[in-house]
């Protein structure tokens, strides 16, 4: 009597969820629907996400030249107010822009470079070495890492540049 009983049950339960199984089935496609949002054409807000992430991202190059020239003219700056102060007045240092600057690279086995060598002696040649040039003003700037990369003091740096008299040296106020 039991048998029967549970049959009876087991073949009302499965009936009941067959028929809900067949309309899904056999529906027309219609947008997904998952918790009250619904998404248009198939696309997916992970799609979405994913593109925006690749707009929106910084491109590296422009980041890593603007540290570099943040360093190299920040030093520039340091190193002519504290050698021509005479010249350098806080007027005279604000149009030293990375438009008005020019620099470049430079690595140790190059002739010139071999040639500063042996003229200044007491320059250390590193991996990261730049000559920057503001108008009469020659500055070499060495780093041990790469200024691109981070803001940092520089190991070494050598200001060139010609005065108007080399017999008349002026010592800066204390």
């Amino acid at each position: 009597m039991r048998i029967p009983l549970q049959l009876i049950c087991f073949s009302i339960l499965i009936l009941g969820i067959v028929p809900g199984f067949a309309q899904t089935a056999g529906s027309d496609p219609k947008p997904l629907q998952e918790e009250g949002e619904s998404h248009r054409d198939g696309k997916s807000l992970d799609r979405e996400y994913y593109e925006y992430y690749f707009k929106t991202l910084p491109n590296p190059d422009i980041v890593e030249k603007a540290k570099l020239e943040y360093n190299l003219i920040r030093h520039l700056k340091l190193e002519m107010r504290k050698r021509d102060p005479d010249k350098m007045t806080p007027e005279e240092l604000k149009k030293v822009t990375s438009a008005s600057v020019k620099y470049e690279r430079v690595f140790e086995d190059s002739i010139w470079m071999r040639g500063i060598r042996s003229q200044m002696k007491y320059l250390k040649f590193k991996e990261y070495m730049y000559i920057v040039v503001y108008e009469k003003y020659y500055c070499f700037v060495s780093y041990e890492v790469n200024p691109a990369r981070y803001i940092q003091e520089p190991f070494q740096v050598q200001l060139v540049f010609q005065k108007e008299s080399i017999f008349n040296t002026t010592l800066p106020s204390p």
